[in-house]
């Protein structure tokens, strides 16, 4: 008697089913395969209707996913100096600069405020700024809102 084939009605060669290719299979697609693992692949192939159709899908989104543009996701942690960068330098960065602009921030209200000046003056100009400052807080914090709840914040085009 012929065994069956994984539910499809091919029968497979050698006494091999289809589930011993799933691996191979997208090494096929994508390049991978060499030597006798090759040849015994495209042997299957010749005589297996539903692996040729799982290639055909396989290399056609290959294809599309290619003619996307798509860049291939890049390994967690695969440098030393990225995980220093985000892990050190950046939030150091952070801190030297948002230390120095509320320095100098305190330092311009105290120099605005002890200067000699008309107080009419001094209130157009402290609206003027407080107006911009707010305005500046509000979208930095839309921009962060919008940065944690993007799904597709790790797509890469």
């Amino acid at each position: 008697m012929i065994p069956p084939h994984d539910n499809s009605g091919v029968i497979p060669t050698a006494g091999e089913g289809c589930s011993d290719y799933q691996e191979d299979l997208v090494r096929f697609v994508d390049g991978e395969l060499q030597g006798t693992d090759l040849r015994r692949f495209e042997q299957h192939l010749e005589t297996c209707t539903e692996c040729r159709r799982e290639v055909s899908v396989f290399q056609s989104l290959k294809g599309e996913l290619q003619a996307m543009g798509m860049k291939q996701p890049e390994i967690p942690g695969g440098s030393v100096w990225n995980d220093v960068n985000r892990k050190v330098a950046r939030p150091i960065g952070w801190i030297f600069t948002i230390t120095g602009f509320i320095m100098y921030l305190v330092y311009a209200i105290y120099t605005f405020v002890t200067s000699s000046g008309n107080l009419f003056e001094k209130l157009m100009i402290g609206l003027l700024v407080v107006g911009f400052v707010v305005l500046l807080a509000t979208v930095a914090w839309e921009r962060i809102v919008d940065y944690r709840t993007d799904p597709y914040k790790g797509v890469e085009k």
